[in-house]
């Protein structure tokens, strides 16, 4: 089986993996070990395969099959080049920004916590909308904003935030109830 270079990095006759999680298992959250579980084993063939058949020169071909978990480079970049091109075709042909709202380093056991960790996560969520929203509410407009709530960091440290993408202005409605479109800045 042929690893990727990630799998190669985590997998390899060093166990890195498997030495952090004796070392750290307790702080790593079980969705976690399961997503580095199911990438360990992408397109293991042992793990499972499809094979397809010519029916013209009877040739055989064996694909393995793939974990299409959030953690693995191979899978999820398909998802989420998908998830872009949909969502670009959504947006307004305007100015947009890109705008991060994350959690104080001296804050962030707190959002380890078990059993508080869904509702806290999500109460960041719902903040930094609320922040964008009521910013645009001084002016009388509804912006436009996609969000995603990351957990990590780019050296996959726990570092809770959000990413926004938030339009440069909103629809505001006028006496008439007609909803107007006011930018700030136009492409």
């Amino acid at each position: 089986m042929k690893k990727n270079l990630l799998q190669a990095i985590f997998f390899d006759e060093y166990n890195h993996w498997d030495r952090f999680v004796e070392k750290y298992g307790r702080r790593i959250r079980p969705v976690v070990k399961k997503e580095v579980k199911k990438f360990r084993n992408c397109r293991d063939i042992r793990k499972g395969y499809r094979l397809f058949v010519c029916e013209c020169c009877h040739d055989v071909k064996t694909v393995p099959l793939s974990c299409k978990g959030k953690f693995c480079p191979s899978c999820s970049i398909g998802e989420s080049q998908k998830w872009a091109e949909v969502t670009s075709n959504d947006l307004f042909r305007v100015v947009h920004r890109h705008v991060i709202f994350t959690i104080d380093e001296g804050l962030r056991d707190i959002f380890l916590l078990e059993e508080y960790r869904k509702e806290l996560l999500k109460g960041l969520m719902d903040e930094a909308a609320q922040i964008i929203l009521n910013f645009y509410k001084k002016s009388g407009l509804q912006p436009g904003i996609i969000a995603t709530l990351h957990t990590f960091g780019s050296k996959l440290e726990f570092n809770p935030h959000v990413h926004m993408v938030v339009t440069m202005g909103g629809v505001t409605k006028k006496d008439s109830g007609k909803a107007t479109t006011i930018y700030l800045i136009r492409c």
